[in-house]
């Protein structure tokens, strides 16, 4: 689970980044008042609670800076969101969007890749592990099949087989490295 502290100097940084923006300053200090529900995830659809705020200055097409819905209902400002944010009892999932984004440490510290690592993060890379794993499980067949087939044949076919072959081997290789991350994301979120 990611730390107390890490969400703190993350909302810090947020508050440093909306300081010219009432409003959201505002909502940055309410967030803050609740550290232990809030979560920085960058997928969040699903969330009960979603709040996207964009502050990226470098754009071609300009964006609403506060984006938020709670129990599917959309917020029309952040009054109104931390209104209803009150009233409910539930998991805060927040996504930035700001120049940069993927250099700031500090963001990246604390992002989790859905709203699935909110409920429960073991569980969450666990069952993404499990899945990349049958993945291999079901590739490897493919390959062994192929290699089978490889060598009991000539000809074009055993060319055939090659190319199925490689193929099989560059798809594992990937699920091997999606494998690898899913270990490193979960390792890094459970060493607080």
């Amino acid at each position: 689970m990611v730390s107390r502290e890490k969400k703190i100097e993350a909302l810090y940084n947020l508050t440093l980044m909306v300081i010219q923006n009432p409003f959201l300053t505002y909502l940055s200090g309410y967030l803050t008042g609740q550290v232990d529900r809030v979560n920085f995830v960058e997928d969040i659809s699903g969330a009960d609670i979603a709040i996207e705020i964009n502050l990226r200055r470098l754009t071609l097409w300009p964006r609403e800076p506060l984006k938020a819905s709670v129990k599917g209902v959309s917020m029309p400002n952040s009054l109104a969101l931390v209104q209803a944010i009150m009233e409910q009892d539930l998991p805060i999932c927040i996504s930035l969007d700001f120049d940069n984004v993927r250099e700031a440490y500090w963001y990246q510290e604390v992002l989790l890749p859905n709203v699935s690592y909110v409920r429960g993060v073991e569980e969450a890379a666990k069952e993404e592990s499990s899945l990349l794993r049958q993945e291999m499980d079901r590739i490897l067949d493919i390959y062994r099949e192929c290699q089978a087939l490889y060598n009991s044949t000539s000809g074009k076919r055993q060319e055939e087989m090659t190319y199925y072959i490689k193929l099989a081997e560059q798809e594992l290789k990937t699920l091997s490295d999606r494998l690898e991350e899913v270990n490193n994301r979960m390792r890094q979120l459970t060493d607080v």
